[in-house]
C-alpha cells in the first residue's frame, strides 16, 4: 500500500513536469497576452549577458522547473520500485520526500496558480499517508 501511494504521490510531479514543458514547447499558454510584451521580451537582454534575451531565458527557466519536477518523481518512483528498504531507512530522503512537495506547494499557492498548488496539496498528503503507512 505504501509503495503504490508512494507512486501516485510522484507521478503528480511527473506529470506535471512534462505537462508544463509539452505547454510551454506546443502551445502558447505561457506568452504574455499582450504582443507588445512579448516582442519586448524577445529585444531585451538581461544584465548579467549580453547574448539570448529574456524570453529564452524565461523559457529556459520554465523548461529546468519541468526537470526538477520530473526528476524528483523518477528519483522517489525507483527508489520505492527498486530500494524501498533504503529508501524507509534514510532520514535525508524521507525529509526531501516530504519536504519538496511542501515548498511546491507554498510556492504554487504564493506565486503561481490554483491547478498546480491543487495538484501539489494532493500529492503531499499521497506522500504523507505512504510513510504514515509503514
Amino acid at each position: 500500500m505504501e509503495t503504490t501511494l508512494l507512486i501516485l504521490g510522484c507521478s503528480v510531479f511527473v506529470v506535471l513536469g512534462v505537462g508544463h514543458a509539452a505547454l510551454l514547447l506546443f502551445s502558447t499558454k505561457f506568452e504574455p497576452r499582450d504582443p507588445g510584451l512579448l516582442a519586448q521580451l524577445k529585444n531585451s537582454k538581461a544584465g548579467l549577458s549580453t547574448t539570448g534575451n529574456l524570453w529564452n531565458g524565461i523559457k529556459g527557466f520554465h523548461l529546468s522547473h519541468s526537470l526538477g519536477l520530473v526528476v524528483y518523481g523518477g528519483l522517489y518512483t525507483t527508489l520505492a520500485v527498486e530500494n524501498p528498504s533504503y529508501l524507509q531507512s534514510s532520514a535525508v530522503l524521507n525529509t526531501g520526500l516530504l519536504l519538496v512537495p511542501a515548498f511546491y506547494v507554498y510556492l504554487a499557492h504564493r506565486f503561481w496558480f490554483s491547478v498546480p498548488r491543487n495538484c501539489f496539496v494532493v500529492a503531499l498528503g499521497l506522500l504523507v499517508l505512504s510513510v504514515a503507512c509503514r
